[in-house]
């Protein structure tokens, strides 16, 4: 290569690198108002569909998450199955592992589309898997470390600023090497924070330190059914000024039946109390 023209060829790339060394969350600032994306490594037991169906890994492929309300509209499941409607537009769904109508669960990165509103997030969507090719619309950042994909959206999160903190929270459990639940933690129990992300952050521990329970054989579902509705019956029955997270405490901690214990749990989530953030906080640290 004569010296004139490689001199020439690295004036073209070098801004083109400059670009690319930048923080994202500048990167991202610089698009303005623009429709932007990047995708990043996730952890080994994360899968999706690509498009709007993914799994965290922590109850198997078959129960997924579902990206905006109208994407599960024409799914069906069995009433035994347990779902329920999470913040943000977001659905959590458990299907049988026969269920053909739901794409198969596949590995790839994590990509996060966000709506910028000069310079400043406006709405958060993203997709695992074998991701498709984006329209000209959208303006692809490529591939960046899961590092600063988890730095990104960790700062989002802990600004518990409107609706883009909250959908942070799920790419941070979904990112490889990310502290996802020392970061949740610290949400659940920030009282300078909402108690719409506190309650978010501590449903979503919850939900961590449930998979942490080692399974129970031999229980048909009829029976694990009454257990469940069992401990949501006690409280739901409860006076509204009676203090019920030290009897769920005692389930979630000492009873003999799996399914008691991860009701208790879940209930426990909704509450975003310090004493059941600190009891997910042991379970996940293997304390308990």
């Amino acid at each position: 290569m004569r010296p004139a023209t490689g001199f020439a060829l690295a004036l073209l790339i070098a801004p083109s690198i400059a670009q690319a060394q930048r923080p994202l969350a500048e990167r991202l600032r610089a698009a303005g108002t623009r429709t932007v994306a990047f995708s990043a490594r996730t952890r080994p037991e994360v899968c999706g569909d690509g498009k709007t169906s993914y799994s965290d890994g922590l109850g198997g492929p078959n129960t997924r998450f579902f990206e905006g309300i109208n994407s599960f509209s024409n799914i069906s499941y069995s009433s035994d199955s347990y779902s329920y409607t999470s913040y943000d537009g977001v659905m959590l769904l458990t299907t049988e592992p026969w269920d053909t109508r739901i794409a198969p669960c596949e590995k790839g990165p994590l990509r996060a589309i966000v709506r910028m509103v000069d310079g400043t997030a406006s709405w958060i969507k993203i997709a695992v898997g074998p991701l498709p090719t984006l329209g000209d619309t959208v303006q692809d950042l490529g591939t960046v470390s899961a590092a600063e994909a988890g730095a990104y959206f960790q700062a989002l999160a802990r600004a518990g600023d409107g609706r883009t903190s909250s959908q942070a929270f799920m790419p941070l459990i979904l990112l490889d090497s990310t502290p996802r639940w020392q970061v949740l933690e610290s949400i659940a129990k920030d009282s300078t924070k909402l108690l719409k992300y506190r309650r978010r952050a501590s449903d979503l521990l919850a939900r961590a330190a449930a998979n942490t329970l080692p399974p129970e054989a031999n229980t048909d579902e009829a029976t694990r059914a009454i257990r469940r509705e069992a401990v949501n019956g006690l409280v739901r029955q409860r006076d509204k000024y009676e203090d019920s997270v030290p009897t769920l405490l005692d389930i979630a901690k000492s009873n003999p039946h799996r399914d008691a214990r991860v009701a208790a749990l879940y209930q426990l989530g909704q509450s975003s109390d310090p004493r059941a953030v600190e009891l997910f906080s042991s379970m996940l640290r293997g304390k308990l």
